[in-house]
């Protein structure tokens, strides 16, 4: 992940002479109705960059026919939207610059984004717009297909593996597939385990044919819900508030704990990930039978 701005590559004078000129030029090119483009820059991680689909659509009906170019960590995730995703390649020539690689612990993470951008804050939620779906990773398996994702950014934000194992056993035992989702290393009991298996593309797909998610805070909460999947999603130190609105799929299940939520309204932590008050694992006070009966919930109201 490159965490160099775009605007690094130019020195303070240049910087400002070119804001001066791209705001003249914006400005000029609108009136004359000539071809404008935008670059806006993400390249962060995965659910933050997700986030910002509603925005990108935003900007695409406020300003029809300008070219949206997007630097970002995961090109993927821009299939068949109206914005050109340019990892690598930059235009020659940047009508407009919106730097979204950011967002305050105490913001909505959507109003943020609008703000930067210039747009009123989106009420749709993020919709990956594939026209394939295909996930022969689960070819023949037996319905229900629950998707279990342990992994998160911040240790704070994990529920213990042996949860996670109890919670796969009861599931499995009840008559469902179980799946493991994530990175290489965040393997847990499971029918299939697909952890470190499935490209960023693969995972949209193998989550839009699961009939529910089960997850902590992570990029494949924010993945599941944008393929259209059911999700309950564990939180300990993050407020879901500040993250996902407006999302009939989503179910939040916060920690009983008293400081949870610590992140977005509690003392500033040293550093993101860390707990202002010591704590090894936030988690812990969410059992598993909480977690199963939010689980069958989700399954009931999806049919």
């Amino acid at each position: 992940m490159d965490d160099a701005r775009y605007e690094d590559r130019f020195g303070s004078v240049a910087r400002v002479f070119r804001r001066v000129i791209r705001a003249l030029r914006w400005t000029v090119r609108g009136m004359l109705r000539r071809p404008r483009t935008v670059l806006v820059e993400l390249r962060w991680r995965l659910g933050d960059e997700i986030m910002a689909l509603p925005v990108l659509d935003a900007l695409a009906r406020d300003h029809p026919g300008v070219g949206i170019h997007v630097l970002t960590n995961f090109p993927e995730l821009y299939e068949g939207y109206p914005v050109v995703a340019a990892e690598k390649t930059l235009p020659l020539r940047v009508d407009r610059y919106i730097f979204l690689r950011d967002g305050p612990r105490t913001v909505y993470r959507a109003a943020r984004y609008a703000r930067r951008a210039g747009v009123p804050t989106p009420d749709a939620p993020p919709a990956l717009r594939f026209t394939n779906w295909d996930a022969p990773q689960l070819a023949g398996l037996k319905r229900p297909i629950i998707a279990l994702a342990r992994g998160a950014s911040w240790p704070t934000k994990r529920w213990p593996l042996d949860r996670w194992n109890a919670l796969s056993a009861r599931l499995r035992r009840a008559g469902h597939t179980v799946v493991a989702m994530g990175l290489e290393g965040e393997s847990m009991e499971a029918d299939v385990d697909l952890a470190g298996r499935t490209g960023i593309r693969e995972a949209v797909c193998v989550l839009h044919h699961a009939d529910l998610l089960v997850c902590c805070d992570s990029g494949l909460m924010h993945l599941a819900l944008a393929a259209g999947t059911p999700v309950v999603a564990l939180f300990g130190p993050t407020d879901p508030e500040w993250y996902v609105r407006n999302q009939p799929l989503f179910h939040p299940l916060r920690s009983p704990a008293d400081c949870a939520g610590c992140w977005n309204h509690g003392p500033e932590a040293p550093s993101p990930g860390q707990c202002p008050l010591d704590h090894a694992v936030c988690l812990e006070a969410i059992g598993v039978d909480a977690v199963l009966d939010a689980a069958r919930a989700q399954l009931g109201k999806a049919g």
